[in-house]
């Protein structure tokens, strides 16, 4: 498999492809000429640079935070997670126009670094400030002209994954008005005991509503299992952790579902 930039670096633009253990680059155009030799010496390093971290599976990723560095602002206000993507918990959150500092993208996700607690952005949310690239050589010394050029064309791949240009609008943040539990158009908390959050059809809530109404008509209070012993033909329910209410046991099998399912039909934020 293979993945390919157009990228433009001054006054150049070229193509480049990973495979699997190489980068393939070509010059594909010249905007308002350049130095050829600069462009060749540049496309080298880009080459040794960028096959040192070339995943040994498909695709571009940095896994040395010190390879690396790019400025960039946030485009909107939006959540720092803990790690790349919606299902890490929220550990900061950036405003409209915050600096921060890229050290590392997996995917679509960029982990940043700014004045408080250090996470992951979705890319979309961020734009690169252009020339900032800066590659780490460790303790001292100074880079060559080519590397900082190898560097910032690595920067550009990494602006492929963040949202392009300022005048690009920002995705809108999606409205949550009951926090981070809000459920999608068209559905609702289940409400099986004060707290379930669990989105689920309206029918659904209401089925466990009269549930917990009927409860007690399903239950054997002589029972092998004291006074919620369910009745023949019937089980608990196992919405949560001691729901004891006596369903049929494909309802309770519907309800498993609903807790497995829930998380995918809330509006989450990036």
């Amino acid at each position: 498999m293979l993945q390919r930039w157009a990228l433009t670096l001054g006054k150049e633009s070229m193509t480049c492809e990973t495979a699997r253990l190489g980068v393939f680059c070509s010059q594909t155009q010249y905007l308002q000429g350049g130095d050829a030799n600069f462009w060749r010496k540049t496309m080298t390093n880009f080459a040794k640079v960028v096959s040192g971290i070339i995943a040994a599976t498909v695709g571009l990723t940095l896994t040395a935070t010190s390879v690396l560095a790019v400025e960039a602002t946030a485009k909107s206000a939006v959540n720092v997670r803990s790690g790349p993507g919606v299902s890490y918990g929220k550990v900061d959150a950036l405003y409209g126009g915050e600096a921060v500092e890229i050290t590392e993208c997996r995917g679509n996700w960029c982990h940043i670094q700014h004045p408080g607690p250090d996470g992951w952005v979705s890319g979309r949310y961020l734009i690169a400030v252009e020339g900032s690239s800066e590659a780490g050589g460790g303790t001292g010394g100074s880079r060559s002209s080519d590397d900082a050029a190898a560097a910032a064309i690595i920067g550009a791949i990494i602006g492929g994954v963040i949202a392009g240009r300022s005048s690009d609008p920002a995705p809108a943040e999606p409205e949550l008005p009951y926090g981070p539990d809000t459920c999608k158009p068209g559905y609702v908390w289940r409400d099986a005991i004060p707290g379930d959050h669990v989105c689920v059809r309206p029918t659904r809530r209401s089925k466990a509503a009269h549930e917990n109404a009927i409860a007690g008509s399903r239950v054997d209070p002589a029972g092998a299992y004291g006074p919620n012993t369910c009745k023949p033909g019937f089980v608990w329910r196992e919405a949560y952790s001691g729901d004891v209410v006596c369903v049929t046991g494909a309802r309770r099998e519907q309800v498993r579902l609903e807790n497995r399912d829930g998380p995918s039909h809330r509006v989450v934020a990036p």
